[in-house]
């Protein structure tokens, strides 16, 4: 089964995902330049955000760090053990399970570590039992060197392919120095892209008033430029269901759960770059959910190749849902293998005024939009 998640929403001035130089990011589709917001900031905003863990708790989110030694550092410290040595035997368990330590800090390793919950238990109780063995670092040779093999062999065999963290489950993780280790996603996040051109960003000029200045004084304390643009955009997320069941070790509960916070956290979350400066919180101006047998779904992101040009009055939001209402209709006459297990469509302006399945499949709030995808899930 596939899950498609689909979104058009609108940003006054803002800057939810800048690029380098501070601007916001774009990209050039239909021979035009449109602003873009990274799949991978899209990403890290649902999976850390309180929608997503509160409909999840009390499971935890895994955590993705370089810091892996000195979390299960803090564990051990926490339980009484020696810090220098418990931080010594954990660098070294690190290095030889997941990649080498960082050249500058010995205590920060060379890549990004994603791991759940129960692998960091798994991980601390691994050096407790290093440590009550009397390991010693200076140990070396084949002997020492099998033994660290079997360790690694152990770990791989209790977390190949599946976590217990429904975000490790749905994004997947890569290791490029142990793809033992590594999980396929079931989760495709597409680059949200602006259903117009948006051809520059506009720039404000501010100033800050130093409030202990004298009046003779004249000019401001501090001045500078920040970037922003305002868009409609597209937003698409496919979840290949089967793929997050098998990666959560066959627990269909959770994997229920997980698509119900997920698709909470798709609607309400965006991205916090400069959300104090620009208050960036924005609800969707229309939202449509697709449950699929097969493998058979689809980005509706061609259905603004040609870009939107907004009527003096009516803005990009209606014309939007138009043109994507109208590729719906004509990519699923033509293209269409299976018939859909279920339909959500959240209209909350009332825009919709086309498409007799999508009205149909028209919804009163956020919960049912949900709710009509989460029925038609398998329960084993």
């Amino acid at each position: 089964m596939i899950i498609e998640l689909h979104a058009l929403q609108t940003f006054a001035p803002s800057n939810l995902n800048r690029d380098d130089t501070g601007n916001p990011k774009d990209a050039l589709f239909g021979g035009v330049r449109r602003a873009r917001i990274s799949s991978q900031s899209a990403k890290r905003a649902m999976r850390v955000s309180d929608v997503f863990k509160q409909g999840l708790a009390p499971m935890d989110i895994g955590l993705r760090t370089r810091y892996v030694a000195t979390e299960i550092t803090k564990r051990l410290k926490d339980l009484g053990y020696d810090q220098a040595i418990a931080q010594e035997q954990t660098n070294l368990l690190i290095a030889k399970l997941f990649a080498k330590a960082d050249g500058k800090n010995a205590d920060r390793a060379s890549v990004l570590i994603y791991l759940s919950s129960s692998e960091f238990d798994w991980l601390t109780q691994k050096v407790i039992d290093l440590i009550s063995a009397g390991h010693s670092l200076k140990d070396s040779g084949k002997e020492e060197d099998k033994k660290w093999a079997t360790i690694k062999k152990e770990f791989v065999k209790t977390i190949k392919e599946r976590s217990s963290a429904p975000d490790i489950a749905l994004f997947g993780r890569m290791l490029a120095e142990s793809p033992e280790l590594n999980i396929d996603a079931a989760c495709q996040v597409e680059h949200a892209l602006s259903t117009h051109e948006v051809a520059t960003a506009e720039f404000d000029y501010f100033t800050a008033v130093d409030d202990l200045s004298s009046d003779e004084q004249s000019g401001a304390g501090m001045l500078g430029l920040v970037a922003y643009n305002s868009a409609t955009y597209y937003r698409c997320v496919r979840i290949h269901w089967d793929q997050l069941v098998k990666n959560l070790n066959g627990d269909v509960a959770t994997a229920t759960l997980t698509v119900d916070s997920f698709m909470k956290a798709f609607a309400l979350v965006v991205p916090t770059g400069m959300q104090n400066r620009f208050l960036n919180q924005h609800m969707p101006d229309f939202l449509l959910a697709v449950a699929r047998p097969y493998n058979d779904g689809q980005s509706l992101m061609n259905a603004f190749e040609k870009p939107i040009n907004a009527p003096r009055q009516g803005g990009y939001a209606q014309p939007s849902i138009n043109a994507l209402v109208k590729y719906w209709d004509e990519t699923e006459r033509a293209f269409r293998l299976y018939a859909p297990q279920a339909i959500s469509v959240l209209d909350p302006h009332g825009y919709l005024n086309t498409s007799e399945e999508l009205q149909q499949a028209t919804v009163n709030n956020l919960m049912d939009w949900v709710y009509t995808i989460t029925s038609v899930l398998p329960t084993e």
